[in-house]
């Protein structure tokens, strides 16, 4: 059982690395699916994924943290971000847990995710 306000995390690891996603911001979590890549987009977005029929920009979580890079990892962690759905790719998908159960870093989905799908809009000058 958590207690009032226990935050709940979904824990995954990449390469040698564990992280924990706010459970609240999972919204699914499904096999790897082939990604078609986006011209221009910044090296950490590996693409577009069909995912049950929705279209979600998928980030390259290793890249992010400067890993080696699979070809294709094992899993896509589909989250709700804004208005909008991103996957992240990770090697593996432990398993749910109370916030305070260990020292896990939490994966800053607003510092390292929304930046690289929400670029700032350009200034234009008059």
């Amino acid at each position: 059982m958590t207690e009032n306000g226990a935050r709940r995390v979904l824990v995954c690891r990449v390469g040698s690395e564990r992280v924990a996603l706010p459970v609240s911001a999972v919204r699914q979590v499904v096999a790897s699916v082939p990604v078609t890549r986006i011209p221009g987009a910044p090296e950490a977005v590996r693409g577009i994924a069909n995912v049950h029929g929705i279209l979600v920009t998928t980030i390259s979580v290793p890249r992010l943290f400067g890993l080696p890079v699979p070809e294709q990892s094992s899993w896509l962690v589909v989250l709700t971000l804004g208005q909008g759905r991103v996957g992240i790719e990770v090697d593996e998908v432990e398993d749910v847990h109370d916030a305070g159960d260990e020292a896990l870093p939490m994966l800053d989905l607003d510092s390292l995710i929304r930046p690289l799908i929400s670029p700032e809009p350009v200034a234009h000058s008059q």
